[in-house]
């Protein structure tokens, strides 16, 4: 719909025309109406050339610009609450080779606040990454602290509290500061793989104990009291429902059990040199994969109910050869249906008769369920994204992207490229020239890094809107990190090569979609944040207009002028006025 405005401006132009033809008629001359056309011509162009595509204003601001911590601290973890209300972060400062110092803040995305959780501790230290997390409920938070100071101090523990730090204790364990729990890790062991229940109510973890020979599987409360042992020798526990269990034994075999360590079945593999190393539950909870090894380098991989029948090979036997990786699929959400990559072909597992269906052959790689279900996104040619219905119809290009070497992906360990979660939007890295500004069509090699540039692109999954979220830095490498639900922020982080080879984490940085809000972020207390009393006077923080981002700019890998047809219908009219008022010249 036009403004007000512009109709009131269009209305004035064929006004003037009208006048122009009046004034022609009393006899002024061609040269000055031709004249006039023209710089009416170039009114219309300025006044109502719109660009097809829409651009959304972008907000991207760094979290060190908003927590304003300690000199040195970057941010290295996001993690959004299930609700999208909140936003955890893990800001981390190197004080050795073997040790860190972290800090945690807590965000409210909406009304933007901010504090940090305290917990009682005058150096938070730890050798890995302690990137706290949500429970599934969203009222507790966790997170693992480790040390790696010989065998007698080594240790990993995770650590659950309320998301302001109180009501903290160390798994399985009877410490409840977090000072205690750092300085006994050598005594605890070492913990893994913890996984809360459906229901929030019960957490499942693997852990070693000092003097085991080997990590056995435990169950406690949501608060890390009332341990107990399900198995010895043995790891990688998931949750079937909230009361029984699936792990995988030392002996090779995968087992489902319930709270009470009653068993209830058994998954051996078919042949007595086999032994499961890996499996994998669909998200209805029907389906498992099991992925299993003879001790000879190659894999076979197989699908079975979750009642342990019609067991089938549904990799390894595409071809007929076996694997030298472990390939595990990826699930359709809420379903059993698997999407599995082979050798450049995309294809579907499911039931029926015809279980394994050819879905795509080409080049593909890194299939990715959009969250309808209905279609899927992949890469082609290592350069090219499309998506394609599942049904095998619809194949759509999307967009090109520059290539990146595959030791940074495996350094950041962050995906490429994802989807929103309505599946209208993709964002993705692409490398580029940081001179020219042109895509890089062929993989770089490690050392190369430093001169190219992997700013971030989003993207509509129709291949419409094509936007640059981050600036092209030479030696600079953008990744998306996390969606909030409601799809209004997503979270990305940053790697900066430098011209000696090394490189170092930048700070993450919160991407606002369509942004409005205020640049005051407010610094105040987590239970002021969580309780929602906002004080008289808090510390405000402007954000810097050079920290903080606004971009709109869409960028083209193709130059295409585009107009809108109000726009070239007014050019047409014109054109045609000019056609007229020259022919009644000549008639007199």
């Amino acid at each position: 719909m036009k403004s007000p405005i512009l109709v009131k401006f269009q209305n004035e132009l064929f006004f003037l025309i009208w006048r122009l033809t009046s004034e022609f008629r009393m006899g002024l001359k061609m040269l000055k109406n031709i004249f006039i056309i023209v710089v009416l011509l170039f009114a219309i162009n300025i006044s109502y050339a719109t660009p097809v595509s829409e651009c959304l204003s972008l907000n991207v601001t760094p979290f060190d610009k908003i927590i304003l911590g300690d000199t040195g601290f970057v941010t290295v973890s996001t993690e959004y609450s299930p609700n999208g209300e909140y936003l955890l972060i893990t800001c981390s400062k190197s004080t050795s080779i073997s040790n860190n110092i972290y800090k945690h803040y807590l965000l409210d995305v909406d009304s933007h606040t901010f504090g940090e959780i305290n917990y009682g501790i005058k150096e938070f230290s730890s050798y890995s990454m302690p990137g706290a997390k949500w429970a599934p409920s969203g009222d507790r938070i966790y997170f693992r602290v480790s040390r790696n100071a010989g065998p007698s101090d080594y240790g990993n523990c995770f650590v659950v509290c309320n998301p302001d730090g109180t009501n903290l204790r160390g798994i399985g364990t009877n410490y409840t500061d977090l000072s205690s729990i750092i300085n006994n890790l050598g005594s605890i062991g070492s913990q893994n793989n913890l996984k809360w229940s459906p229901d929030s109510t019960k957490i499942v973890f693997d852990w070693e104990k000092p003097g085991d020979i080997s990590f056995g599987v435990y169950l406690t409360d949501e608060n890390g009291i009332n341990v107990h042992k399900l198995q010895s020798e043995a790891s990688q526990p998931i949750w079937k429902d909230s009361n029984r269990i699936f792990f995988i034994t030392d002996e090779g075999n995968v087992v489902l059990v319930d709270n009470s360590n009653d068993l209830i079945r058994t998954f051996q593999p078919e042949n007595k040199n086999e032994r499961y190393v890996r499996f994998s539950l669909s998200p209805d909870r029907e389906k498992i994969t099991l992925t299993s090894t003879a001790g000879n380098g190659l894999f076979q991989t197989y699908i079975s109910n979750a009642d342990n029948t019609n067991l089938k090979k549904y990799i390894s036997n595409i071809d007929g050869s076996l694997l030298t990786e472990s390939v595990g699929g990826r699930w359709k959400q809420n379903s059993s249906v698997l999407l599995v990559d082979h050798n450049g072909c995309l294809y579907i597992i499911e039931d029926g008769e015809n279980n394994r269906r050819l879905l795509y052959e080409g080049n593909a790689t890194k299939p990715r369920w959009f969250p309808d279900g209905k279609r899927i996104l992949f890469i082609e040619n290592k350069n090219k994204l499309y998506s394609i219905d599942v049904n095998g119809t619809n194949l759509t290009f999307i967009t090109n992207f520059g290539l990146t070497t595959s030791y940074f992906w495996s350094l950041s360990g962050d995906p490429q490229f994802s989807i929103s979660p309505s599946g209208n939007i993709i964002v993705f890295t692409s490398a580029l020239n940081p001179v020219t500004g042109k895509i890089v069509e062929s993989e770089p090699d490690s050392i190369n890094l430093k001169n190219i540039a992997a700013p971030l692109f989003i993207i509509n999954s129709d291949g419409s809107n094509l936007t640059q979220v981050t600036p092209t830095i030479k030696g600079k490498y953008d990744t998306f990190e996390k969606w909030n639900p409601d799809e209004k922020q997503f979270t990305i982080g940053s790697v900066l090569f430098s011209k000696n080879s090394g490189w170092n984490y930048e700070s993450s940085s919160l991407v606002e979609l369509d942004a409005w809000n205020s640049s005051f972020w407010k610094n105040m207390s987590i239970y002021e944040i969580i309780n929602s009393e906002v004080p008289a006077t808090v510390d405000k923080v402007q954000i810097d207009e050079s920290s903080s981002t606004n971009t709109s700019q869409v960028v083209k890998h193709e130059e295409a002028s585009k107009q809108s047809p109000s726009f070239m219908f007014l050019q047409f009219f014109t054109c045609i006025m000019g056609i007229w008022l020259l022919h009644k010249n000549r008639e007199q």
